[in-house]
C-alpha cells in the first residue's frame, strides 16, 4: 500500500478516531483529578507521572489497533501472536512511551519542540513492534532509517499539524469549558487533536519500514 492508502485505510482511521475520542473523553478526568489534588507532591506526581502514563497508554492503543495496516501490510502475523512470544512485550511498549514522555523535554534544542513528542512516541513504539514483526516473519536484518526525504516530510507535517491543532483547540476550548464545566479544556483538547492530525507522520515512517517486508 502507498502512504495515502495507509492513511485512508479503515483500520488506521479507526485507530486514530478511537485515540482522539478517548483523549477527548479524558478531559473531564484530567480536570477533576487536578482539582481534587491539593498537595504539591501529589500535583507534581499527577502532572509528571499520572497524566504522561495515561497518554502513553492511549498512544499504545493507537499503534496496536492500527497494526498491521500501519506498515502497509494486508497479511501479517496476528498481533496476539507477536505479543504472546514474551508476556512483557506490552510492558516494554508502555515503558518506552512513558520514558520518552519524561525525557524528551530534556533533549537540547529538540526538547523545546512540544509538537515532536507524540510523533516520536509513535515512531519509537512502531520501531519496537516492527522489530518483533520482522523476527516473526524471518525477515532477517532490517533497518529503521526512512531516508532524509521522509524525515523532512515528517518534520514538516509535525509542525504544521501541531499549529493547526493548537488553533482548533483554542477556538473550541472556551465552549468546552462551559459545556463540560471544566478548566483549560482547550489545552487538553489540543493533545487529542495533535495525534489525529499527526498520525500521517507516523504512517510515513512506518511505510518505509513495511516496504522491507513486502
Amino acid at each position: 500500500m502507498s502512504v495515502i492508502q495507509i492513511i485512508l485505510s479503515g483500520r488506521v482511521l479507526l485507530a486514530a478516531l478511537v485515540y482522539a475520542a478517548a483523549s477527548v473523553s479524558s478531559i473531564w478526568i484530567f480536570d477533576r483529578v487536578g482539582r481534587a489534588l491539593d498537595e504539591e507532591v501529589l500535583i507534581w506526581a499527577w502532572e509528571h507521572v499520572g497524566m504522561p502514563l495515561l497518554r502513553a497508554a492511549l498512544m499504545l492503543v493507537f499503534i496496536l489497533l492500527a497494526y498491521p495496516a500501519l506498515f502497509g501490510l494486508v497479511e501479517a502475523p496476528a498481533l496476539g501472536e507477536l505479543l504472546a512470544r514474551d508476556p512483557l512485550r506490552v510492558n516494554h511498549l508502555l515503558n518506552l512511551l512513558f520514558i520518552i514522555t519524561l525525557l524528551f523535554p530534556l533533549i537540547p534544542v529538540l526538547g523545546e519542540w512540544d509538537e515532536l513528542v507524540l510523533p516520536v512516541q509513535g515512531i519509537a513504539a512502531s520501531m519496537l513492534l516492527f522489530s518483533w514483526l520482522a523476527e516473526a516473519t524471518g525477515a532477517g536484518a532490517v533497518h529503521f532509517w526512512p531516508g532524509w526525504e521522509s524525515v523532512a516530510i515528517m518534520a514538516g507535517l509535525a509542525m504544521v499539524t501541531h499549529w493547526l491543532a493548537m488553533g482548533l483547540a483554542a477556538t473550541a476550548g472556551e465552549e468546552l469549558d462551559r459545556s463540560l464545566n471544566v478548566e483549560n479544556a482547550g489545552e487538553l483538547l489540543a493533545r487529542a487533536l495533535v495525534l489525529f492530525l499527526q498520525y500521517p507522520v507516523i504512517v510515513v515512517f512506518c511505510h518505509g519500514l513495511g516496504r522491507q517486508l513486502q
